[in-house]
């Protein structure tokens, strides 16, 4: 059986997933392999990106400066996420889900049992009161964690607001040796194996390549593919349109994605300098385009969204990432994280020019469990608002996945978060989605009532106090963009 290596990869699409993938290819693969990216014009980057921690880490793997980033898409700092209007209409109860541990374990217990423990007995603030980055993110503070683990800044994690446009500039540039041209997708053409022999462009060039990528915005490669059907998820998600505008920026932005749930669906607002990009998630069967627009107060941009994914998203020779491959409502503040996870397991299953059918397999099984948690979040957030507008009673009448009926099952009973494999959101995340859109379990851990109520009270009380005087020492968010120019 030949293993020879890949020779060719050809990427059809652009935009952030083409970068992405095509920046990582070119450090993975070696220098005797060519890539090239086909940018069509559909999948031109629009609005911005809101980030989380993790895309830090795979902008060092790509060798790409922080700094460097942020001046050519206009970068803010991301603390985490705020969520109003969830409570139903004319209320203005909100939270804020920051990208830090909240409270300290005590005595071996998580601390939202002692948290829900302490409640019982009194007012001890909000939950987020004990996360430093929801704090300053209120405050509009940021400072970068501390490296030193007796400090409160250790610890605390940031993600990035993103301009889309710049950051694809920001992409190119980390996959110099990519041969890049432009051009619109005429025909894909099948052997008979199944796999793609060749894409035709429109101005007449044949594409051959041993490995096709799409990241078109349709998936015009994969769809062509067996088996890669599109799995429909609009029930529960019934947002099938972004409105997107920028407007002024404010003098001190905080250091937050700010989502505000509205009778059409929700608002989304994000920081970059500049000028803030705000989105109108709506559904066109009861918004029209131009009350979207006219919501938003001026011009806006109007996308299609499509809630859902691909049954199999690598299928012969062909690998979708990004759009092509799934399609979820901006709702939890991860941008960029499906096409992350999609580049990351490509490289670590990386085929044959021949292919490798149990490669595909196991990348197919990762990305749609990963696609299914992260879905379970955004359904969620539906279905846990109090509203009583016409889209979001339709979403509440769609039953949740089996999975996450459990997890929110176990959460309500006893506090427990359950985490299945390939999850994006970890136990603290999940803890403050729950606590913030008003789940409270019934009972907490009983092993907390081990601590005596007054020393656990003293030591709330200790941890609120020391988190404020923390996020009040940071410097202003503006302030903290001026020292990263």
């Amino acid at each position: 059986m030949s293993l020879a290596a890949l020779n060719s990869v050809a990427i059809l699409g652009g935009g952030v997933a083409g970068w992405m993938t095509a920046g990582a290819l070119a450090r993975a693969l070696p220098v005797d392999c060519t890539i090239r990216v086909v940018e069509t014009a559909d999948s031109a980057s629009r609005g911005a990106l809101s980030t989380l921690p993790a895309l830090r880490t795979f902008h060092g793997l790509l060798g790409l400066d922080e700094a460097v980033l942020m001046r050519a898409a206009r970068g803010t700092f991301k603390l985490g996420a705020r969520y109003s209007g969830w409570t139903g209409s004319g209320q203005n109860g909100d939270h804020v889900e920051g990208f830090s541990d909240a409270g300290a374990n005590l005595d071996g217990v998580a601390f939202h049992h002692h948290w829900l423990r302490a409640r019982e007995r009194g007012d001890v603030g909000r939950y987020e009161d004990y996360s430093l980055a929801a704090v300053a993110g209120r405050l509009g503070r940021f400072a970068p964690p501390s490296e030193d683990p007796r400090s409160v800044l250790s610890t605390l994690s940031y993600g990035l607001h993103l301009d889309a446009a710049g950051y694809v500039a920001a992409l190119r540039s980390t996959a110099g040796r990519a041969e890049a041209r432009g051009g619109e997708i005429a025909e894909v053409a099948l052997a008979p194996d199944g796999r793609i022999a060749a894409v035709t462009l429109a101005d007449g060039e044949r594409i051959v390549a041993d490995l096709f990528i799409d990241a078109t915005p349709d998936g015009r490669l994969i769809a062509a593919m067996p088996d890669a059907a599109w799995i429909d998820e609009s029930a529960a998600l019934a947002c099938d349109r972004l409105a997107l505008r920028e407007v002024a920026p404010r003098a001190n932005p905080p250091p937050l994605t700010e989502f505000e749930a509205v009778a059409e669906g929700w608002l989304r607002r994000v920081p970059l300098r500049g000028g803030d990009a705000v989105t109108l998630a709506y559904a066109s069967g009861q918004t029209s385009d131009d009350a979207a627009r006219d919501i938003l107060g001026g011009e806006a941009t109007i996308v299609s969204l499509r809630n859902g994914r691909r049954r199999r998203v690598w299928s012969g020779n062909c690998l979708a990432i990004g759009p092509a491959a799934s399609q979820l409502e901006p709702l939890n503040g991860d941008d960029a994280r499906a096409i992350q996870s999609g580049v990351g397991r490509l490289i670590a299953l990386l085929p044959t020019a021949e292919g490798s059918p149990l490669a595909a397999m196991e990348y197919n099984r990762l990305m749609a469990e990963e696609q299914e948690r992260a879905r379970d979040m955004a359904v969620f957030r539906y279905a846990a608002a109090a509203r009583t507008d016409p889209l979001w009673v339709q979403a509440r009448r769609a039953p949740p996945s089996a999975a996450l009926a459990y997890k929110q099952a176990q959460f309500e009973s006893r506090g427990r978060v359950v985490l299945y494999d390939e999850e994006s959101f970890v136990e603290g995340a999940w803890v403050g989605a729950f606590l913030g859109h008003g789940i409270t379990p019934r009972r907490h851990d009983r092993l907390a009532d081990r601590l005596p109520g007054d020393q656990a009270d003293a030591a709330l009380a200790r941890l609120r106090g020391l988190i404020r005087q923390a996020a009040q020492a940071m410097p202003l968010h503006a302030d903290a963009l001026k020292d990263r120019p």
